[in-house]
C-alpha cells in the first residue's frame, strides 16, 4: 500500500472480498562491552576539527550506521567531509535542521539513539516483541478465523510519518496496517495482530487468489518509495527484531513475507517497498 495524506489512493480499501551454543565465558564477555560502550560526545564539534571528541562523535555514527568503519579509519578524529555528510544524515532522519553542524540538538538526538537499546533475542534464533507505541486505527475488522502465514511489507509513499499515521486512523481513509515504522526506527501499531487491518487489497498469494488481508500482518515502513530515498539503519534494526519475531510468532514461512507489489493483482498496480530496499539484509538477519 501506498499510504498518500493527499489525494489518497483507495486500492487498499478495507474489505477485500474473500476467496477462499552454549556460552563458555559469561564474565569476559561483559566486561569488554562495558569497555567499548559507545556515547555521544558534548556538543560543539564541525568541520575541521579534530580530536578525542571527534573520534567519539564518528564512534557513536559507525554504531547506528551513518558512517563505515572503513570511512571512520580514513579519517580518525577529523571532521572531514565523509564525518559532515553523516552528522547531516542523521539530522534528517532525527528531524533536525541539516547543517552538518553537531551542536546542542544533535548532541542530544545522538544520545538518545546511542541509549535506545532495541531488546536482542533471547537466545540464538529466538527474537521478544520489540517495543511498540499504541496508536489505534479504527479501520479493521475480522479475520473470520483465517490463520496468519504471512507478512507484506509496504511504503507508505511519502517521508511524513505523521501524516502518515493521521491518514491510516483517520476512517474515512479505510486503509490502515498492524504496524508502521517512522524514519527514526519507532515502530507504532495501529491495529492488533489478531484484527484483519485494511493494507492489502485485492491480492493472491503464489499465484493464488486469496484475501490476502486476512491471513497476513501488514507493516508499512515510512520512506516515499521513489527508490532514492534510503530506508534509514534505524528502519532495518527495528523491522528485522518485528518481522523476526513476528515469523517466528506464527510460524510464518520465509516465502510468505513478500512486498505488496508481490501480492497485488493485477500484476504491477503496487511496487512497494521501493527497488532500493535490502531485503537481503533484512532476510539474512531473521535468519531466511
Amino acid at each position: 500500500m501506498t499510504v498518500r495524506t493527499t489525494a489518497p489512493r483507495a486500492t487498499s480499501s478495507a474489505p477485500a472480498t474473500s476467496a477462499t551454543a552454549p556460552r563458555t565465558n559469561a564474565v569476559a564477555p561483559r566486561a569488554a562491552a562495558a569497555s567499548t560502550a559507545v556515547t555521544a560526545p558534548p556538543a560543539g564539534l564541525g568541520k575541521g576539527d579534530s580530536g578525542t571528541k571527534v573520534r567519539q562523535l564518528q564512534q557513536g555514527l559507525v554504531k547506528l550506521g551513518y558512517l563505515t568503519q572503513a570511512q571512520m579509519n580514513t579519517g580518525v578524529g577529523s571532521f572531514g567531509p565523509a564525518t559532515e555528510a553523516a552528522v547531516k544524515k542523521f539530522q534528517g532522519d532525527h528531524k533536525i535542521a541539516t547543517t552538518g553542524y553537531y551542536g546542542e540538538q544533535t548532541a542530544a538526538a545522538l544520545k538518545k539513539a546511542l541509549t535506545k537499546t532495541t531488546p536482542p533475542p533471547t537466545e540464538p534464533g529466538k527474537f521478544t516483541k520489540p517495543t511498540v507505541i499504541s496508536a489505534p486505527s479504527p479501520n479493521s475488522d475480522s479475520r473470520n478465523g483465517a490463520d496468519i502465514d504471512a507478512i507484506v511489507l509496504h511504503h507508505t509513499g511519502t517521508n511524513n510519518g505523521a501524516g502518515d499515521m493521521a491518514w491510516m486512523r483517520n476512517p474515512d481513509s479505510k486503509v490502515s496496517a498492524h504496524y508502521m515504522l517512522d524514519r527514526d526506527g519507532k515502530i507504532y501499531q495501529l491495529v492488533g495482530d489478531t484484527k484483519r487491518a485494511w493494507h492489502a487489497g485485492k491480492g493472491e498469494l503464489h499465484g493464488v487468489p486469496t484475501d490476502v488481508n486476512a491471513r497476513s500482518i501488514g507493516i508499512e515502513i515510512v520512506n516515499d518509495g521513489s527508490g532514492k530515498t534510503a530506508f534509514t539503519d534505524a528502519q532495518y534494526k527495528a523491522l528485522t527484531q518485528l518481522v523476526g519475531y513476528l515469523k517466528q510468532e506464527y510460524k510464518v514461512p520465509a516465502n510468505n513475507i513478500v512486498g505488496h507489489k508481490d501480492v497485488a493483482v493485477p500484476k504491477g498496480r503496487k511496487d512497494d517497498p521501493a527497488a532500493n530496499f535490502d531485503w537481503a539484509r533484512l532476510r539474512k538477519g531473521i535468519g531466511g
